[in-house]
């Protein structure tokens, strides 16, 4: 058999998938799996989103579109950042298919092979993928649990600036922690950006989910950064749209842009029926999202009080998204998510996690963490819960008590 390359075999594992053919053998065994391993959200869009998508003013066939996106949807996207007070013109943007195109896209124009990015971990386990098929190194910024996740100092962003580094990349609010950038650590990170003639790269797809006591600053809104600063942004989360495959690629950087766009021709066109649903969602008014954050902020809540009651879990409260990155008393994260998957169950159910290993470069590190989606109601969230205290009873590979509840 010819050889397949070194790249294939050593690609990255989805976290978040990998598990899923143990989850469909479960499934065929007659037990429920509850799945709070990935960030697809129960809450329904507005039906009237999905009709009429492609109307009478349109070919009787799907044609290819504009590499760049159409200018309708560019139009409509800019338009929808002006809530958060950014002023763009559709220019500054590039449609891609989806976000995971566009940290790609991104990656490819500012770094070659054997560069490097920094990023804050735990991070977007994708990020590992992308960075993998582009060639380039993330030298990461480790913050714990056990801190809650602090947002690493200025100083030491500064001190892990080498030769080789050609940006910095977050997610704001970060997946997996929840932790939400607030305008003066943007405003800092924009200058370091400067001085050290690097790029600033903020992935913003949970930007209408943040809770209580914080608010979502924009990447957009620096000001003096134009040519450094690049935002990632996506139809999916915001609007529960994952399957449509629409994202964006936002920078005032149109030299950048123009040459990006070069990859862009080359895979001819964004999804055109996803481009059409995203037009029209767009344009939905504010209340669609308010209601949103208040149903996820009781969620949010209930989660946290489910926890509480278990024994030697630790977690910091999340600031934004939908997720919740935990410490359990168990040896490997791995191992205890395909445990839950072959071996137990709890009342003709299980439930479906993502283990921690897959959020850090860094070897070793959440290796006795996973990270739960509160994506599903308060019903379906209390059973995931009844299922995870009891497998903290029975699971083989327990640790002895080395933290309190928070």
């Amino acid at each position: 058999m010819p050889t397949l390359s070194k790249r294939v075999q050593d690609t990255f594992a989805s976290p978040f998938r990998k598990f899923l053919p143990l989850a469909r053998a479960t499934k065929k065994r007659g037990i429920e799996v509850i799945h709070l391993n990935i960030g697809q959200p129960d809450f329904a869009m507005p039906t009237d989103l999905l009709n009429n998508l492609w109307d009478d003013s349109k070919p009787n066939f799907v044609p290819y579109g504009v590499a760049e996106g159409e200018d309708e949807l560019r139009k409509a996207w800019t338009a929808y950042y002006s809530k958060f007070n950014v002023d763009l013109r559709f220019k500054d943007l590039i449609v891609t298919t989806g976000a995971s195109e566009a940290i790609l896209f991104a990656l490819l124009g500012i770094a070659d092979a054997g560069d490097e990015i920094i990023v804050p971990e735990p991070f977007y386990a994708n990020y590992n993928g992308f960075a993998q098929m582009a060639g380039v190194n993330i030298v990461s910024l480790f913050s714990s649990i056990e801190d809650g996740f602090p947002i690493p100092k200025i100083e030491d962003f500064e001190r892990t600036i080498g030769p080789r580094t050609r940006g910095i990349l977050l997610s704001n609010p970060n997946n997996p922690s929840g932790k939400v950038y607030d305008e003066d650590t943007l405003i800092a990170l924009a200058a370091l950006a400067k001085q050290y003639n690097l790029y600033l790269l903020v992935d913003e797809a949970y930007s209408e989910f943040v809770y209580e006591g914080f608010s979502f600053y924009s990447a957009m809104q620096l000001s003096g950064a134009d040519d450094h600063v690049i935002v990632i942004d996506s139809i999916s989360k915001r609007f529960n749209a994952c399957g449509t495959r629409v994202g964006a690629l936002i920078s005032r950087n149109h030299q950048l842009l123009e040459n990006i766009t070069r990859y862009a021709r080359l895979r001819l066109s964004p999804p055109m029926l996803g481009q059409a649903f995203s037009i029209k969602a767009l344009q939905l008014p504010s209340e669609y999202h308010d209601r949103l954050r208040t149903d996820f902020s009781n969620r949010r809540s209930r989660l946290l009080e489910r926890l509480d009651q278990m024994e030697d879990v630790l977690y910091h409260a999340p600031e934004g998204a939908f997720y919740l990155f935990v410490q359990l008393p168990i040896d490997d994260s791995d191992r205890f998510c395909a445990w839950l998957l072959t071996d137990f169950e709890y009342e003709g159910r299980t439930v479906m996690l993502a283990p921690g290993t897959g959020f850090y470069s860094t070897p070793g590190k959440g290796k006795d963490e996973v990270r739960i989606a509160y994506i599903l109601d308060v019903d379906h969230l209390n059973n995931a819960m009844d299922c995870l205290e009891a497998a903290l009873k029975v699971y083989p590979g327990l640790k002895k008590p080395v933290a309190s509840v928070v």
